[in-house]
């Protein structure tokens, strides 16, 4: 097989070299990729529905409920009660009695849902009124209550009711059943006196009505069931109610698959710990995944289509890429760096081959320029050096200059005037500091001072600022002018519109193996905390750009460990601290 594919010309490699390593990997992929989206959409599906169906079994566990309330309303009503419980010998007051609770439950019943009630009538007093297979609803005496067929169920509930499929009352030859909530109504004098049993018969009517959400799935067979599997109620005809319907022995509630009649079906299954109900929706498997396939097979079209334009193509572009990059390795290898090309640019084209060969001849000269102008570089890298050098020398004369002026205005007595300038001195000395970057805490605290001393000149004294330092945290190192950003918000965003009522408190701390500097202010505002630490953390980059310097700065030197916190004060206004370990000498770091 190799040795056929050597012998092969470029055009057929690269043809069996698409098969073997494109069309086939793809091909392959494509069907574990469908098999897994089919598993997948089923999975999401069946959740889907599953959710669908416990939300649905909830609206029914309430109507059910809704049938609960108005039995139980019915059972305690004094009509009920009192006229139930009347005994008379009169014909015409029991006729009277009939109609008045005939009158009562009336109320309740509509075109769907038909409330009825059922006496014990072993002696016959009641013969005047017509039974239950000749009216659908009303007020009904039976002469045996055995007779019923669902008395004895009803009965053994003691008053809880119950949800049964039962025959439809009035004229029924073809004995259809409906779906009935049956109580047994005791006297709420005497609990254990029977006074009849409350039918509230069509019930699947407005349970059905429920079964709306499901409208959407067109092949979706939804079934409520009682505890023996037995319909309810039912949007399809092939489960008719009281038709029993197959699920797993065992199963409550979940999602699984189930084959009839040759076909696939998703069941999902849900029961109310309420009512003990079921709610059961079946849809076909094929009817979930049907969009699925048809865009598979779209995609399956797709595939085939491009793979023969692939192949095409392939065809032809070896036969118009390979020659010209033959050419241009040739000429790539004879290539010196710092020598020139034999060859000239081509005349602009939009193929590629020229481009590549256009754009490799400006590289060439591009990397010859850059060898010549490195040379010049390192010529120049001293007087660069010496540049940099000089540029040092100004801070140093500005600084002493400052020297001078500050003795000079001292001799002529502006004392306040010479204070200033002293202290502006002291911020240019301490930020030149030799060229070091960490400096002892002392001298920041210098820094500091000098900077406070100008701020309160300038405001007139508004705010008061007290000190308060440790001797041992004197000497520990700090990275330089981190604590004027810090104490320069606390003025500007704190303490300088209070009129001389406000108040900063800068303290130096050792604490273990750790320096804490912290910077309080009395300010009113109510300031953003959390804004403020979001800043700090690089969460929020249009602001705060000096405590991100400091934030930094702290953190590269460091470690991000350490650095600047902010914090409501006790009282008002913000705590600022900043924690730094507790070192001497730069050598620690390492």
């Amino acid at each position: 097989m190799l040795k056929r594919l050597r012998n092969m010309n470029l055009m057929k490699k690269l043809i069996v070299l698409l098969i073997i390593f494109v069309v086939i990997p793809i091909l392959v992929l494509d069907l574990l990729v469908a098999k897994k989206l089919e598993s997948i959409t089923e999975e999401q599906v069946g959740n889907a529905l599953l959710q669908l169906v416990q939300g649905s079994h909830l609206t029914l566990d309430r109507e059910t409920n809704d049938f609960e309330e108005k039995t139980e309303k019915i059972m305690i009503s004094q009509e009920i009660q009192q006229l139930a419980s009347i005994s008379t010998s009169s014909e015409y007051e029991r006729f009277e009695i009939f109609k008045a609770l005939d009158k009562y439950l009336s109320n309740y019943s509509t075109n769907a849902v038909r409330y009825s009630l059922f006496f014990s009538d072993k002696d016959k007093m009641y013969s005047f009124v017509p039974n239950s297979d000749l009216l659908n609803n009303g007020i009904f005496y039976s002469t045996d209550m055995n007779a019923l067929s669902w008395y004895k169920e009803v009965s053994q509930a003691k008053g809880k009711g119950i949800i049964s499929v039962i025959d439809k009352f009035g004229y029924n030859p073809y004995n259809l059943q409906t779906v009935a909530y049956l109580r047994q109504l005791n006297s709420i004098y005497n609990g254990e006196t029977v006074i009849g049993y409350l039918v509230v018969s069509g019930i699947e009517t407005p349970l059905q009505m429920d079964f709306t959400p499901f409208d959407r799935y067109a092949d979706g067979e939804v079934m409520m069931l009682n505890q023996d599997n037995v319909v309810l109620a039912t949007n399809t005809e092939k489960f008719q109610i009281g038709a029993k319907v197959y699920v797993p022995t065992g199963k409550v509630e979940g999602v699984y698959k189930l084959k009839e009649d040759g076909h696939e079906y998703m069941c999902v299954l849900h029961t109310s710990e309420s009512t003990t109900t079921k709610l059961l929706m079946r849809v076909p498997v094929q009817s979930i995944i049907i969009d699925h396939i048809s865009v598979q097979r779209l995609v399956d079209w797709i595939m085939l289509i491009y793979f023969l334009i692939l192949i095409l193509a392939s065809m032809y572009f070896i036969q118009s890429i390979l020659k010209p990059i033959s050419r241009l390795a040739r000429i790539t290898n004879s290539y010196h760096p710092g020598r020139p090309l034999a060859i000239s640019l081509h005349s602009d084209s939009k193929n590629e081959i020229v481009l590549l060969n256009n754009q490799f001849i400006r590289m060439t000269d591009r990397l010859n320029q850059t060898i010549y102008d490195q040379y010049e570089l390192e010529l120049k890298h001293k007087e660069i050096e010496l540049s940099i050098l000089h540029t040092q020398i100004n801070p140093h004369l500005l600084y002493n200059t400052l020297e001078s002026v500050y003795w000079h205005t001292l001799m002529e007595g502006a004392n306040e005037s010479a204070e200033m300038i002293k202290d502006l001195s002291l911020i240019m000395r301490i930020g030149l500091s030799k060229g070091k970057l960490l400096i002892p805490v002392m001298e920041e605290i210098n820094h500091a001072e000098a900077y406070v001393r100008l701020q309160l000149f300038r405001y007139e004294y508004a705010f008061q600022v007290h000190w308060d330092m440790e001797e041992e945290a004197k000497h520990f190192l700090i990275p330089k002018v981190i604590l004027q950003p810090v104490i320069e918000n606390a003025i500007l965003h704190g303490i300088k519109n209070m009129s001389h009522d406000g108040e900063l408190w800068i303290s130096v701390r050792k604490l273990e193996d750790k320096v804490m500097i912290s910077v309080e202010d009395n300010g009113y505002r109510q300031a953003n905390i959390d804004l403020l630490n979001a800043i700090l953390k690089g969460k929020e980059s249009s602001r705060g750009f000096g405590i991100i310097n400091v934030q930094k700065r702290i953190q590269l030197h460091f470690g991000e460990s350490y650095g600047l916190h902010y914090s409501h004060r006790e009282g008002q206004g913000v705590r600022a601290w900043i924690e730094l370990p507790a070192i001497t000498d730069e050598n620690e770091l390492k």
